[in-house]
C-alpha cells in the first residue's frame, strides 16, 4: 500500500467510523482496497523455503 493509499484509508476510516460516510465514500473505499488487492498475491508473501526438503530416496 503506497503512502497516499494509507492516508486516503485514514480519512475514509475516520468518516466511516463517525457515521459520516455515504455513498460515494463506500465507493471510494471499494476502489481503493480493490487496487490494493490486486497488487497483493497472499502466496507469494508466505516464505516456503523453510518446509522444502530434499528426497533423500532420489
Amino acid at each position: 500500500m503506497s503512502p497516499e493509499q494509507l492516508i486516503t484509508l485514514q480519512k475514509l476510516s475516520r468518516l466511516f467510523e463517525e457515521g459520516a460516510a455515504g455513498p460515494d465514500q463506500i465507493k471510494q473505499l471499494s476502489d481503493l482496497l480493490a487496487k490494493v488487492n490486486q497488487h497483493i498475491d497472499p502466496i507469494n508473501e508466505i516464505n516456503l523455503d523453510p518446509f522444502k526438503f530434499k528426497n533423500p530416496y532420489q
